[in-house]
């Protein structure tokens, strides 16, 4: 009994190792856009492509890590990708041109799906807590990795574009060795059933899959809107009297936001594990309404509104989401599954930017954001019927 209390990576190592990565990330995929058109010369057009070619190889990247962490072996499969973002984050810095460039970002971009997918998915061999508890702290950590990331960006700038990659190579070095002194245990997980967590049921297979599905749709229109504040949005407001560093104020909300709900959240995973989906529902619908805020905003103040009503509606739906997933996925295909949201989440992104350039090409911002606002509240009752049809069958 003893055994099925202890948790195959120790959490503060487990919560380390998402940190280090995170951090190690900012100093990529960022950057590309900035990279290729002031240093590598290329076009925003080609800088779109190789950037959508990159989440492309994402997506693959979180769907090969989590057939092969259920397949395989747990280590082997986090190991292996870090091993890939090591290898392409020095092969950038050794030769920083093109085409060599954009051809290790899109390797790298399999690396690094392999590599979130399985610290996902190692959340869910923990056995001293609910996987919920420990979703919520790697969100925070996640978040947190990439505003000290974005911090130490700044800071050694003017050394180059070169001192990125060795800084995201150090970085993942950093990672890797953690991973082969503390995470060699993780492959004993799969000997020990995970202890439930307090919202399992035992509904049936084919409901589960499809209730899944329609939960990673609503995350995937979630992520389509919400990367427009990276993209067309941002122009948007620069073009309408928005200054940049109040436009980069927004984003320093979200990530306090984040950095203090977690904790929180986290504190009370017991009770909110309980309402999960009062939790989802009400996360989801926030996140929407942020966007209707936008459609009228005439002043700045409407989008610090709308960021920190985005930000709540992110804290509490997105770390729910993964725990849901556990919950209600065939206990020996947890990674595959959390490969399935992870790929949600790259789709979005990666489809986001031309999504919103095509439509504005025909409508107004406005319009836009409202289909956006649209796509995910019709996404979010899609969800709620499956929901609500799988618990009236158990």
């Amino acid at each position: 009994m003893e055994q099925t209390k202890q948790d195959p990576v120790k959490i503060r190592f487990l919560l380390l190792g998402s940190l280090i990565y995170n951090i190690g990330i900012s100093f990529i995929w960022p950057l590309t856009t900035i990279y290729m058109h002031q240093y590598l010369h290329q076009t925003l057009t080609v800088a779109a492509i190789v950037l959508l070619l990159y989440y492309g190889t994402t997506l693959l990247g979180n769907a090969i890590g989590g057939a092969i962490f259920d397949k395989i072996t747990p280590f082997k499969t986090i190991l292996l990708g870090a091993i890939i973002t090591s290898f392409c984050a020095l092969a950038m810095f050794l030769i920083p041109s093109w085409p060599f460039y954009p051809i290790f970002l899109v390797i790298y971009g399999i690396g690094d799906g392999v590599v979130t997918t399985a610290i996902n998915s190692i959340a869910t061999t923990m056995k001293t807590h609910a996987s919920s508890f420990f979703f919520n702290l790697l969100y925070m950590t996640r978040n947190l990795g990439l505003v000290i990331g974005s911090l130490l960006v700044g800071i050694i700038t003017f050394l180059g574009p070169q001192a990125w990659f060795a800084s995201a190579f150090t970085f993942f070095v950093v990672f890797t060795g953690l991973l082969l002194l503390f995470f060699r245990k993780l492959d004993q997980a799969n000997l020990v059933q995970a202890a439930p967590t307090p919202i399992q049921r035992n509904f049936s297979s084919k409901k589960n899959f499809w209730t899944i599905i329609s939960l990673v749709i609503c995350m995937f229109f979630c992520w389509l809107a919400y990367e427009q504040w990276d993209s067309n949005l941002s122009v948007h407001m620069l073009n309408h009297g928005i200054s940049t560093a109040e436009y980069s104020f927004c984003w320093t909300l979200n990530s306090a936001l984040i950095t203090i709900s977690q904790p929180i959240l986290t504190y009370f995973d017991s009770y909110l594990s309980k309402k999960i989906n009062a939790r989802l529902y009400i996360g989801f619908t926030l996140f929407a309404s942020s966007f209707l805020i936008l459609i009228g905003a005439n002043n700045y103040s409407n989008y610090l509104l709308a960021m920190f009503i985005l930000t709540c509606g992110e804290a509490l739906a997105f770390p729910a989401v993964s725990a849901y997933v556990h919950a209600h996925a065939p206990k020996n295909q947890a990674g595959r599954y959390q490969g399935l949201v992870l790929a949600g989440t790259s789709a979005g992104r990666a489809l986001a930017a031309l999504f919103g350039a095509i439509l504005l090409n025909h409508m107004t911002m406005p319009v836009l954001l409202l289909i956006l606002a649209s796509l995910i509240i019709i996404s979010l009752i899609n969800f709620i019927l499956f929901n609500s049809l799988k618990q009236k069958d158990a």
